[in-house]
């Protein structure tokens, strides 16, 4: 991504930042992961001190150590036994890699997590790429990347082979309904409909940009869309529906980042103050 089209991305995540990408929240308003195993639990591992950190822009020469110690945290706090230096043998050992841009005063990349014992790769977990302040980078990137590690298919066989007595008996159960992913080609239509919709925003075409908007959400029902949609109402005047969307998104993205700006909003609009 070129330097121009993450600053852009960089004011439109802040509240002067009028749209929401439609993959932002996806991850916020889907289903609560699984509970961790036991077998995984009861793993013992070592974050590795060599790991590969790539930085452009002005970042803080600690990033690396902040996001280490991140990662550190959030494995304690999922229950497994954090070891440092020579307290003992892990289990598997953590590499990290942390790829970002700097930009203003937010950070755009990916953290990825590679578990390895004996010098193998045991699995694999990595963020995609996301947006956020510089100060929020580290929490943020390494829960998700230590939790997409967890609930690896990878890790948990291996955890499963190390502490075969911690293996949970799965007894069948009946099917359940599963919502169906949607395909492909209506991702591809959805993601059409937003870029439409959003160079029609930028334009100042709101009623054509809400259009666009409801027929994305109407092919792939991304939070995002809604936050679009209520931002597209307020900047034609309709406060009532404005309110009604921001609060719709905050029901579909009860985590979403930008959650206390959206409250305010709604506050401001209800309240006959907006602008």
């Amino acid at each position: 991504m070129t330097r121009p089209a993450v600053l852009a991305l960089a004011l439109l995540a802040l509240g002067c930042g009028e749209l929401l990408s439609s993959s932002s929240t996806s991850g916020a308003a889907g289903a609560p992961l699984p509970e961790i195993s036991a077998a995984v639990r009861a793993l013992r591992v070592r974050v590795l001190e060599d790991m590969a950190f790539v930085a452009e822009g002005d970042t803080d020469p600690r990033l690396n150590e902040r996001v280490k110690a991140a990662v550190q945290a959030e494995l304690g706090h999922a229950g497994l036994t954090v070891i440092n230096g020579q307290d003992g043998m892990p289990d598997m050992d953590l590499r990290l890699e942390i790829r970002v841009t700097a930009v203003v005063y937010f950070l755009h990349g990916h953290v990825a997590l590679t578990a390895e014992s004996g010098g193998t790769a045991v699995a694999i977990a990595a963020t995609p790429d996301e947006f956020h302040r510089d100060t929020d980078f580290p929490l943020i990137m390494a829960g998700k990347a230590v939790q997409a590690l967890l609930h690896s298919p990878g890790l948990a066989e291996f955890a499963e082979k190390k502490n075969p007595r911690l293996v949970t008996v799965r007894h069948e159960q009946p099917a359940a309904s599963v919502e169906t992913k949607p395909s492909p080609e209506t991702v591809a239509i959805s993601k059409e409909h937003y870029n439409q919709g959003t160079r029609h925003f930028q334009l100042g075409h709101y009623q054509d940009a809400l259009g666009e908007y409801e027929a994305g959400y109407m092919a792939v029902p991304d939070p995002a869309f809604l936050y679009n949609i209520a931002q597209c109402h307020r900047k034609m005047g309709h406060d009532k529906e404005a309110a009604g969307f921001y609060k719709s998104y905050l029901r579909a993205a009860p985590n979403a980042p930008n959650r206390a700006d959206v409250q305010k909003r709604i506050r401001e609009l209800e309240g006959g103050k907006h602008n």
